[in-house]
């Protein structure tokens, strides 16, 4: 066995399966399961769909809305709080034992998914842990091997992309989708740039005089000392072309055409008048201008008011030649009296000199924090004032004078004025307020330093004063950022319109280019390249496709192939047949189905036609089966679920499903599970398939609250406790005496093939249940009880079954229905354990 295979699949709960699990059991490659309609054959399908991948794919498939499928899985009548869920045990390829289950969590919402758990071998697993055991499932909504009435035309009428996404999948082509994606999605990366110096350069070569010089500029790129050169003879030939003399220095070159240009543009609006600097940085003083202040008048506290007063005159004393070695009392050099000085009181001089030398080095640090405070103010003076526009630094009369009015630019600027002038003009008052705060604050911190420095400093007032300083710096840089994108459009703009009246147009982008050589170069450089890889990604994407094509061509031809020997096997010789699935030629998105005609027996000379137009709906419906198997078969699928394959009233190749479609498929090797609502199938498959051992089984339902019943038919031991559990119910004391006739029946049945499995166990295989002909429980139970290992109450339990079932079974009243039930259960559940059946 190469491929996994399902050995049992149990059901509680799941739409019409009951609050009883249900076991259906699988023990070869073949099965068949015999059910009138509406007891649950597709119930159990879409219970091995919804075990593989957690959800039904009808809801996707048939629903115009999804809140159609709103409490579609959980039955019914379930009682609440009781579990749903599907078990599978699966024996993989490796001969490994595993138990797949999936618990019903949430049910479908009306705009919900539904919620599930899975587990493997009872530890909750992951949705990619399914794959990893070697299930495979294929391209959504179609995952799980479970074929049903709704899956059948899927694929015919779904949308083009759909069907294309499908196949591509499904043969494996997706990667060379991506690759092709993957690759053209580069081509957003190679466009050209929007990059400001080409659309610059773009506009420079409209103009004649400049094109004639930078035209060649774009098919060779030259280095960059060649192309200094040529924007300077292009700047050349432009000067010349406005009827002056061009200078030979390129610099003044430039600045010639910033002259010409500015002259021309001020003829017809002063448009030099929105000049203005950058508003320069400014930061307050440090703290080291504070505590220089603080210091100066901590040293002043120190010394008194009338030493300050003479300490100068007091060092410009002891400088004097007659003073500075005196040895005896000598005449007072400042008011002449005589003797007044003696060296004692030279000495108590110098002592005073001395000890107000640190108060003369915080007066010059004071000074100098006064000096650096006034210098910080004059330079925010200087900046504030450099950052404001010309205009605003005058009176309305000379902007009046020189044509700089609201009402000029309004005309200049036509229908573009009002999403231009209005926005622009909004944010010119906050700037002239923030201006105007910034230097009359100025302007009194300069009135407050001078009134400090002939007085006392104060720190704290000058600290708040700058502090002050520092905001409205802030608030005009605030008011600057605003202001400056608003004028940059509104004077790009105004230039456009300036240019084209003054025959500048161009210029400007010139001069921009001139000064960013190394820049234009660099972009030229990139265009170019981009151009060539772009090229370079045509042709490439040319090959993929062509290459695409090929293997999509092979693909394709080799599932057509299969599909068709499926179809051959279903619906051999007939003059209407399918010819090939494949991918419409100058379509990338779809698939197209072919029919053949032919009126000769050898179907040469067929006629092509699409099949949805051709084949009947029994014919689409085998066209569905071929796509199933064949898809099946490609992707190697283990095992399976194929509800009601052939049309009740299709009997013309029903022979040909149960004979050459089914043993073929045994021959792949596959496992075949066939739910069918026609007895006969059932009976045949029964009897054509009795030398593989072929597993048949019923589903029925007695009552709606006890939901479907799945009956193993060709398991003797289940069949019996199947029977037996539907006569506990009865309330009649026969029913419930065949019951215990069943039953003990059954119990006998599992003695005998514990043993025989013992025996198997141990290596004796020459075991048979011939070997226990005649054994009555009485003599097997004590020979079975040691080998009831799984739980120390398993012999109790058994031992209880005896007893109920040989009390049911004599000629006295028989126990009572819950007795009997809990007989079957106990039965059921040593067959589940021991046997795993």
């Amino acid at each position: 066995m190469k491929t996994p295979r399902l050995r049992s699949l149990s059901i509680k709960g799941f739409r019409s399966f009951g609050p009883v699990e249900q076991t259906l059991s699988l023990p070869t490659d073949i099965s068949v399961v015999w059910s009138p309609n509406s007891k649950g054959k597709t119930s159990l399908a879409e219970a091995v769909e919804f075990l593989l991948t957690g959800h039904i794919s009808r809801r996707q498939i048939l629903a115009s809305a999804q809140d159609e499928f709103a409490d579609a899985l959980r039955n019914a009548h379930l009682s609440p709080g009781q579990e749903v869920y599907v078990a599978a045990r699966i024996i993989l390829a490796d001969g490994k034992d595993h138990e797949v289950k999936r618990i019903l969590t949430a049910d479908y919402a009306k705009r919900e998914y539904c919620q599930s758990l899975l587990q493997i071998d009872g530890v909750p697993a992951a949705e990619t842990d399914i794959p990893a055991l070697g299930i495979v499932l294929s391209q959504p909504p179609l995952e799980a091997p479970v074929l049903t009435q709704h899956t059948l035309s899927y694929i015919f009428s779904v949308r083009p992309q759909d069907r294309a996404t499908y196949f591509k999948t499904l043969l494996e082509v997706t990667d060379l989708e991506s690759l092709r994606t993957d690759v053209a999605s580069l081509a957003d990366e190679l466009k050209p740039q929007d990059d400001r110096l080409l659309r610059k350069f773009a506009t420079c070569l409209t103009v004649k005089a400049l094109n004639v010089v930078l035209s060649g500029v774009e098919t060779a790129i030259p280095n960059l000392a060649t192309l200094a050169a040529t924007i300077s003879a292009a700047a050349k030939a432009l000067i010349t072309d406005a009827g002056e003399q061009a200078p030979e220095a390129p610099p003044e070159r430039l600045a010639a055409i910033e002259r010409i240009l500015a002259q021309r543009r001020s003829k017809t609006f002063p448009v030099g008048y929105f000049q203005r600097n950058n508003l320069q940085s400014w930061n307050p003083p440090p703290q080291d201008v504070w505590t220089r202040l603080t210091t100066y008048l901590d040293e002043r506290d120190k010394v008194d008011q009338q030493t300050r007063q003479l300490i100068a005159v007091f060092d410009q004393a002891l400088k004097l030649p007659a003073i500075a070695g005196i040895t005896a009392p000598v005449d007072c050099p400042l008011c002449g009296t005589e003797t007044a000085l003696t060296p004692d009181r030279v000495r108590l001089i110098r002592q005073h000199v001395e000890s107000v030398n640190d108060f003369k080095k915080a007066e010059s640090a004071s000074k100098s924090a006064f000096a650096q405070l006034s210098a910080s103010v004059a330079s925010l003076e200087t900046a504030a004032a450099d950052a404001i526009p010309q205009y605003l630094k005058m009176l309305p009369g000379q902007r009046r004078q020189s044509g700089f009015t609201l009402a000029r630019l309004r005309h200049l600027l036509a229908d573009r004025a009002g999403i231009l002038v209005d926005p622009w003009l909004a944010q010119v008052r906050p700037l002239t307020r923030a201006s105007l705060d910034l230097l009359h604050a100025a302007q009194r911190a300069h009135v407050v330093l001078e009134k400090q420095m002939e007085t006392m400093p104060d720190p704290v007032k000058l600290s708040a004063t700058f502090a002050e300083l520092n905001t409205l710096h802030a608030t005009l840089n605030a008011a600057i950022r605003a202001y400056q994108a608003l004028e940059q459009l509104l004077r790009t703009a105004l230039n456009e319109v300036l240019d084209a009246q003054s025959d500048t147009a161009g210029w400007q982008d010139f001069v921009d280019i001139a000064q960013h050589q190394d820049a234009l170069r660099t972009a030229l450089i990139e265009r170019s390249a981009r151009a060539v890889l772009r090229s370079l990604l045509d042709d490439a994407l040319k090959q993929i496709d062509h290459a695409k094509e090929q293997v999509l061509d092979d693909k394709f031809s080799d599932y057509s192939a299969t599909i068709q020997a499926w179809w051959e096997r279903l619906r051999p010789d007939e003059p209407t047949f399918f010819s090939a699935v494949k991918p419409r030629k100058g379509a990338r998105r779809t698939i197209d189905f072919k029919a053949g005609l032919s009126h000769y027996p050898d179907r040469s000379a067929a006629k092509v036609r699409d099949v949805i137009a051709i084949f009947s709906q029994s014919q689409l419906h085998c066209l569905g089966l071929a796509l199933f198997l064949a898809r099946a078969q490609h992707e190697a699928t283990g095992f399976i679920i194929l509800d009601d394959p052939v049309l009740s009233s299709d009997e013309d190749y029903r022979v040909h499903f149960n004979s050459t479609v089914l043993t073929e498929l045994l021959k792949v090797p596959m496992q075949v599970v066939v739910l069918t609502q026609d007895h006969n199938t059932w009976a045949e498959l029964e009897t054509r398939y009795r030398h593989v051992a072929i597993s048949t089984a019923q589903l029925y339902i007695d009552t709606p609250l006890q939901g479907t019943i799945i009956e193993n038919t060709s398991d003797t031991l289940l069949a019996k406790i199947n029977r037996a559990a539907c006569l506990a119910r009865g309330g009649h004391p026969d029913s419930r005496k065949e019951c215990g006739i069943q039953l003990r029946d059954a119990g006998e049945r599992f003695c005998k093939d514990i043993l025989i499995k013992a025996c198997h166990d141990k290596g004796d295989t020459t075991a048979v249940l011939g070997d226990y002909d005649g054994k009555m429980l009485e003599w097997l139970c004590p020979r079975v009880d040691p080998l009831l290992d799984r739980d120390p109450s398993h012999p109790g339990k058994l031992e209880v079954f005896r007893r109920t079932v040989n009390r049911a079974c004599h000629d006295n009243t028989p126990p009572g229905p819950d007795e009997m039930k809990q007989a079957c259960g106990e039965i059921r559940r040593f067959v589940k354990d021991y046997l795993g059946r």
